[in-house]
């Protein structure tokens, strides 16, 4: 991969970000719910506030890779620069890498907006980062393939709207039932909060659940870095 390609792209990306309504809209969300539901459960002690706080970041973790990403793609395609890029052959990892980086600061500047608001423990604050920087590492190449299948940002929409209620409900709803618990853990929303809670309550970080958690977030980045490159590289794709 080129940097100086990569860095190129990464300045229009983030210059597109900054005038893009839906997308700032969508970068708001977890901040916005985070300071409702922290006057709504004040008066309810401090484990609310841990509550809150892993709430309101597998929202951050789930809506920048599944609503900003698709979105960032989609517009590319809708004015047509997706294929000036793939004929300037711009590779599918330079794409891709400009593409995640501006989501991935996205997402850290929403999970640390609500870490603070929530008043969490600043010693715990990089195991935090680091949990949530994997998580929607993990998901970035599902909201990149989404982008890849969208028209245009509408439809991005659409299709990213239920991905991520698919990545977002299983971490929050998993503990209803056994049965949900068991899908919940191939979710890398679960990843984190099975990280984050596990190093921050035994403050250790190779425990088998942990270990689970880091291995299911390495086979999405994994198997979404495949896929991603299979479809960007595919002849008679509509770009």
């Amino acid at each position: 991969m080129s940097g100086k390609i990569i860095f190129t792209l990464l300045k229009k990306d983030l210059k597109g970000c900054l005038t893009n309504k839906n997308i700032l809209v969508s970068f708001l969300i977890p901040i916005v719910f985070c300071f409702i539901y922290q006057n709504v459960f004040k008066d309810l002690g401090d484990e609310m506030g841990d509550y809150v706080l892993g709430m309101c970041a597998v929202f951050s973790i789930a809506i920048s890779p599944t609503s900003i990403l698709p979105v960032m793609i989609a517009e590319e395609k809708e004015k047509y620069t997706l294929r000036s890029l793939m004929m300037a052959r711009v590779r599918g990892q330079e794409f891709l890498a400009s593409k995640m980086i501006v989501c991935l600061l996205m997402t850290a500047l929403d999970a640390a907006a609500v870490f603070f608001i929530t008043g969490g423990d600043v010693k715990n604050f990089p195991v935090y980062t680091g949990a949530v920087l994997l998580a929607s590492a993990g998901l970035c190449f599902l909201g990149a393939l989404a982008g890849l299948l969208a028209r245009d940002q509408a439809s991005a929409g659409t299709i990213g709207a239920p991905l991520m209620l698919l990545t977002m409900l299983p971490p929050l709803f998993g503990g209803l039932s056994e049965t949900l618990e068991k899908v919940s853990i191939a979710v890398p929303t679960t990843s984190f909060q099975t990280i984050y809670s596990g190093v921050t309550q035994s403050q250790e970080l190779f425990t088998k659940g942990n270990l689970v958690a880091l291995g299911v977030c390495a086979l999405w980045i994994a198997a979404g870095y495949i896929l991603f490159n299979l479809f960007y590289q595919r002849k008679g794709i509509d770009c």
